[in-house]
């Protein structure tokens, strides 16, 4: 593979393997068309280095078609690319190609998502900072870190903040690592969507409203995510306001979630800390509970199957749980006040017998536990009926699962 290295300067654009050097004083503008036109031109085995300092630009970036590139800063917080007033496109930077690696750059401001990456294969990310710098805001890009429809993808050391959605987002992928991560002041700090053979360890998501979201959505090419293992994690003191625009499911999330499970199967959560929240530790909840519609026809499973919650430390924060959000409200009425330590709904797939739904072991003394046995509810006066506090009931073992087929190399 021919390796070409297109290397920008404050006041020299160098292309090695040309001895002819310009050198001058470049603007912003002349550095957004002259990157720009290097991710036009880049050819397999292209490096594109951007230099230490803060570069504006109008348009969106992308590379679309091209593999083996490599598109890499002086590091995070050092070389910064900010979409302030950004006039055109609806990422940062989008990315459509196989065996790529982006490290040590932020993403600043952009109008949408800062960094997508779709339908690609073979993905690093890494020392990525994607924030926006106006504060939590509904017009903020719903996406910090967003690979989707993607297949073995590493996001390691990076961070993502103030995102209107999610600030670091799998979606629609298969073959997942995310490690080492901090997510902070985003509406979701981590969020997993409909993806398989995922590995979330060693990330820090504090100060979001909620910390980290492992769903599966209806609706979408990719049913039915599975295989997915979130240990030693920290998600800490997530009590961050709500900022999501209306409408999304993420815009019913209340702030002082630590984690929360909807509709998915095989998920094992272990030796993670959770702790600080103000309304709910972990929720485990079908998508019947969002009294969402939905539709069958794609093979969508509502339900949640073979979770195993075990080895993990809960610590509720003493306040009084949200009101803000619809299910913060119905906790302060079921519990007069109380934050709970973990919650499932209760509404099992009837078709699965006596395989358990979850599992739950070793996550502590005095917890506040709940099933909302929530399956003939119709209203608040029937959840304080059907609720029970009967944790022994989910004293099980879980099926055993592998996560398949991930490479870091």
């Amino acid at each position: 593979m021919s390796m070409r290295y297109i290397l920008f300067l404050p006041a020299l654009i160098l292309l090695i393997g040309c001895t002819e050097k310009r050198t001058a004083e470049i603007s912003d503008r002349e550095f957004a068309r002259e990157l720009q036109r290097a991710l036009i031109m880049a050819d397999s085995g292209s490096i594109i280095e951007i230099p230490a300092g803060r570069f504006a630009f109008e348009r969106s970036l992308s590379l679309d078609g091209v593999d083996h590139v490599t598109i890499r800063g002086a590091g995070k917080d050092k070389s910064i690319l900010s979409f302030m007033g950004q006039k055109d496109g609806a990422e940062g930077m989008l990315i459509k190609a196989n065996h790529i690696l982006l490290e040590g750059f932020t993403i600043e401001d952009s109008e949408g998502d800062a960094l997508k990456i779709q339908d690609s294969d073979d993905v690093t990310i890494r020392d990525i900072h994607t924030t926006w710098t106006q504060g939590a805001k509904s017009t903020n890009g719903g996406y910090g870190i967003y690979p989707v429809a993607c297949t073995n993808v590493l996001i390691e050391t990076s961070e993502a903040s103030y995102a209107s959605d999610a600030g670091i987002y799998v979606g629609q992928s298969k073959q997942v690592i995310m490690r080492n991560n901090w997510a902070h002041h985003n509406v979701a700090g981590i969020e997993i969507e409909n993806s398989l053979d995922v590995e979330a360890y060693d990330n820090l998501a504090e100060n979001n409203t909620g910390g980290i979201l492992i769903f599966d959505m209806p609706g979408l090419p990719q049913p039915n995510g599975g295989r997915v293992k979130v240990y030693r994690n920290i998600s800490r003191d997530n009590n961050f306001a709500n900022f999501a625009p209306e409408g999304g499911v993420v815009a019913t999330l209340p702030p002082g979630s630590g984690m929360v499970i909807i509709a998915h199967r095989d998920v094992e959560v272990y030796e993670n800390q959770i702790t600080g929240y103000k309304t709910l530790g972990l929720g485990v909840i079908s998508w019947y509970f969002t009294e969402r519609p939905f539709d069958t026809n794609n093979g969508y499973d509502p339900y949640y199957k073979n979770v195993s919650v075990h080895d993990n430390v809960f610590e509720r924060k003493k306040a009084i749980p949200d009101l803000s959000k619809e299910f913060g409200q119905m906790i302060n009425a079921l519990f007069i006040g109380k934050p709970q330590d973990i919650m499932v709904d209760g509404i099992f797939d009837p078709s699965v017998g006596q395989s358990p739904s979850i599992c739950l072991e070793n996550n502590g003394e005095d917890l506040r536990f709940t099933n909302l046995n929530a399956e003939s509810a119709t209203g608040i006066s029937d959840l304080k009926r059907l609720l029970d506090h009967n944790m022994d009931a989910f004293q099980c073992q879980a099926t055993p699962f592998s996560v398949e087929n991930i490479s870091t190399d």
